[in-house]
């Protein structure tokens, strides 16, 4: 990520190009008023007389505005898109009506005419793409959804997971398939849904096709600190005289079920030559830039809710090697919540509580131990060892904590100030080694920060970590001169981010265990995605 570079946004026109776009402006016009007679004299055509109405398009595309610091945004539920307009070729393909014919001056015999044959259409195959061409949303058919329930993005869980288990009065009785259609139209109704439970079990209703269906929705907790919450979906409806049962089963998840999310895009960072291998989230309209040869990659699905992907620069940019799992605009807004701290101190055993009250530096070291010094006065370090079970390390009011080492163990550093990296964050044990166990969390309600390049040092930096930053994500004196690569494998959250370029490329890639596992206490969101859906429905009572 970088700060836009002077030249990539285009001006106010001046000279030769002002005088062709005053020309081109008059040409438009004169070819509208033409238009407008010619279908003036097609209106006033006598009876009889044949003619084929050629349909023209004017398109004028204003200059774009410079881009402007988003304003805040409330924590609100998006409005529903409109309905999109019905397609132009529904439109061309409508025959023309004729005008009436007059009444015969005498009466003739009765000709019978045979019906005109529908004109041929051809499908001709899609333009490619022209080096000028924009940045076109990819949507998916909008469809009708409660308001109890709404729909977005896909869910982020594969699907494939084992099924849940199906009460014994359920399997024991005889079952229906569940058709295709019936699968589909459940995944598009269910296949998330944002909000809180009043009560432990709440039920939606509706109907669809003829057909009405009662959903009873049942928060299940999470097993640890380090699972994910769900909610169970008992489904029913009537068919042919039976009552019908089915289960679905929903996950809530956390914010490190993205590779990276952003809940406020900087309007002075362009995304460069990053490259972001997981899914990716914006809540406001994120800009991107393109060279000649160089663009940042997204490897999995990009969401935005509000806004668009805006692009800056020059020459072709294919946006299928950009966005090869495709992206997704005007989604539902995911809300950060106001409180990054996601674990209730009350449950957790104080001997798994490490308290810091100043300023310090955390040193993990790859036997399970770790230190923390403070950063003035001199005291001495404090050791503590993290052991097999989650371990939180948690700041007072004000405090910095400074980050480093090998992290051997499942660990929090929480801290209602800011976090900043200085050196390299790795795990023991390879995250991407089967049966990889550690974890490490490094929460801030301000901002985490990688250190000035004086105290990391040159070449690459490497960190092994789910990130949340409430208010920032940094890269302190990012202007400096190439020092190598930021990667962060892990997960980052950010309220927005800064520039990492010309100091930093950037590459971010997602920890595929955080799929169905979290740090400990990692902030969760509000949003619940479909997991698992039956393939069958269990008769329970029949008429």
């Amino acid at each position: 990520m970088r700060a836009p570079v002077p030249g990539l946004i285009v001006g106010p026109l001046r000279g030769k190009q002002q005088r062709f776009a005053v020309l081109a402006s008059a040409l438009g016009h004169c070819a509208f008023f033409a238009l407008v007679a010619f279908v003036g004299i097609r209106s006033a055509a006598p009876p009889g007389f044949e003619s084929q109405l050629i349909v023209a398009e004017l398109v004028l595309a204003p200059l774009e505005p410079a881009a402007t610091a988003p304003t805040a945004v409330e924590p609100t539920l998006e409005p529903e898109a409109a309905p999109a307009p019905a397609p132009r070729e529904a439109l061309e393909a409508e025959p023309a009506r004729s005008p009436p014919e007059p009444p015969p001056a005498a009466p003739e015999p009765e000709i019978q005419r045979e019906p005109a044959a529908p004109p041929e259409r051809t499908v001709e195959p899609p333009a490619a793409p022209t080096p000028d061409e924009r940045l076109v949303e990819i949507e998916e058919p909008a469809v009708e959804a409660p308001t109890d329930l709404p729909e977005t993005e896909r869910p982020l869980v594969a699907e494939g997971a084992p099924a849940a288990a199906t009460p014994a009065a359920l399997s024991e009785g005889p079952s229906r398939a569940l058709a295709s259609h019936e699968q589909r139209a459940l995944r598009r109704r269910l296949s998330s849904w944002t909000g809180r439970l009043d009560i432990d079990n709440s039920t939606l209703e509706w109907r669809d096709n003829g057909q009405d269906y009662t959903a009873v929705l049942k928060h299940v907790p999470a097993a640890d600190a380090m699972g994910m919450e769900q909610l169970l979906v008992q489904l029913t409806t009537q068919r042919d005289g039976e009552r019908l049962v089915t289960e679905l089963r929903m996950n809530r998840i956390a914010f490190s079920n993205f590779a990276q999310f952003i809940d406020r895009w900087d309007p002075e960072v362009q995304i460069h030559d990053d490259l972001i291998d997981g899914r990716f989230h914006s809540n406001t309209e994120i800009r991107v830039s393109r060279e000649s040869g160089v663009h940042p990659i997204f490897t999995g699905k990009v969401t935005v809710a509000n806004g668009d992907v805006r692009s800056d620069g020059v020459g072709y940019m294919s946006k299928r090697s950009m966005f090869p799992a495709g992206v997704e605009t005007r989604v539902r807004r995911i809300v950060l919540p106001q409180r990054a701290a996601a674990f209730d101190e009350g449950a957790v055993p104080q001997e798994r509580i490490h308290r810091i009250a100043q300023d310090s530096l955390l040193t993990f070291h790859g036997d399970g131990t770790f230190e923390a010094r403070p950063l003035e006065g001199g005291a001495a370090a404090e050791p503590a060892t993290l052991g097999d079970e989650p371990f939180y390390i948690v700041a007072g009011d004000g405090v910095e904590l400074q980050v480093r080492g090998e992290v051997n163990g499942k660990v929090l550093v929480y801290s209602p100030e800011r976090i900043v990296i200085v050196d390299d964050v790795r795990y023991s044990a390879d995250p991407r080694a089967p049966g990889a166990d550690d974890y490490l969390g490094l929460v801030a309600e301000r901002t985490v920060e990688i250190d000035e390049p004086e105290v990391t040092g040159p070449g690459d930096l490497e960190v092994q970590a789910s990130i949340y930053a409430r208010t920032r994500f940094a890269v302190r004196d990012y202007r400096s001169r190439r020092s190598g690569t930021l990667a962060v494998y892990g997960s980052v959250t950010a309220g927005s981010v800064s520039a990492t370029e010309p100091r930093y490329a950037t590459r971010i890639e997602f920890d595929d265990r955080l799929t169905t596992m979290r740090a400990p206490g990692f902030p969760l969101s509000d949003r619940y995605e479909l997991d698992f859906v039956s393939d069958e429905w269990h008769v329970v009572d029949a008429q």
